[in-house]
């Protein structure tokens, strides 16, 4: 594969107001991303909600989503699992339903060794690109950065790492500094995202609602006008702030998705928290703030 690179967009997965699956919403939400610029497309994230689909809902996701984007961007999925071989069921799964590549979240286990032999198997099962997921928050696992550097270098098809250890500017630099060339992609809501790509990193992929500004930071920096990109960076750090909020995250997100027409309802599967009217009035205090004219 060439170089991974640019914005790549984790997708929620829409519902009705009584919590079924919406895959017309899906297609709309499909649609509208491609129309934003980005590179790429991942499905059944963090962002996705995918413990709480079953696995003919989760298949669903994946082909309504690659047959929207008709090979305008590659389409991802979410993979991994708790135990090895159904991380490699689902990995097979996954790319036999048309993903393009996968995000590969480690075990839970804290031990290199364990770390490095899951990858390995699962590496073997499928000739995709694998993008490791680093995010302690959510896994309970870092990865070390010997242990990236090493996966990279030894598993054909470990191409990329999200990188959402914290601090992550500190880790894209040691894996830099280590001589690493595996491709490193954000995440963290878009926080970090400048000072990310001014140490070394290649892109994004995370669940910001207006990833466009994303798509303008990071095409005014790799054109070399830093000072756009710090104008377009800036100017969104209260939404970035506000909307990257443990627990309540997910639904603002969906509202925003929903208020820009991109799918039809913000519910958020049981027992995730749902938006209130006031967190309603935040937001819409917040985008006043970032873009007063509209």
């Amino acid at each position: 594969m060439t170089r991974f690179g640019g914005v790549h967009t984790i997708m929620p997965t829409p519902f009705t107001d009584d919590g079924a699956l919406d895959l017309p919403s899906l297609e709309t939400l499909t649609e509208f991303l491609i129309g934003l610029g980005v590179d790429g497309l991942v499905v059944l994230g963090v962002l996705g909600e995918a413990p709480k689909l079953s696995q003919r809902e989760q298949d669903e996701v994946m082909t309504t989503t690659v047959r929207a984007a008709a090979g305008r961007v590659p389409v991802f999925a979410g993979a991994g699992a708790g135990g090895t071989d159904l991380a490699v069921e689902r990995a097979r799964n996954a790319v036999a339903h048309g993903a393009s590549g996968l995000l590969v979240a480690p075990p839970p286990v804290q031990n290199d060794a364990v770390i490095y032999e899951y990858y390995r198997r699962v590496d073997a099962a499928v000739d995709s690109p694998l993008i490791l997921h680093d995010y302690p928050a959510a896994t309970g696992v870092s990865m070390t950065v010997p242990l990236v550097a090493r996966l990279h270098a030894e598993l054909r098809n470990v191409s990329v790492i999200k990188l959402e250890d914290t601090p992550s500017v500190t880790k894209v630099s040691a894996l830099r500094a280590l001589g690493s060339d595996i491709a490193i992609v954000g995440g963290l809501g878009g926080l970090y995202f400048l000072e990310e790509l001014e140490r070394g990193a290649d892109g994004i992929m995370t669940g910001f609602s207006y990833p466009e500004v994303l798509v303008s930071v990071y095409r005014a920096f790799t054109g070399g006008d830093s000072a756009a990109a710090r104008r377009a960076f800036y100017e969104a750090c209260p939404l970035l702030r506000y909307e990257f909020q443990p627990g309540i995250g997910l639904a603002l997100r969906k509202e925003l998705y929903r208020s820009r027409g991109a799918i039809e309802s913000a519910y958020v599967r049981h027992p995730g928290a749902q938006i209130d009217p006031v967190a309603r009035r935040e937001l819409a205090n917040v985008i006043a703030h970032v873009w007063p004219n509209g």
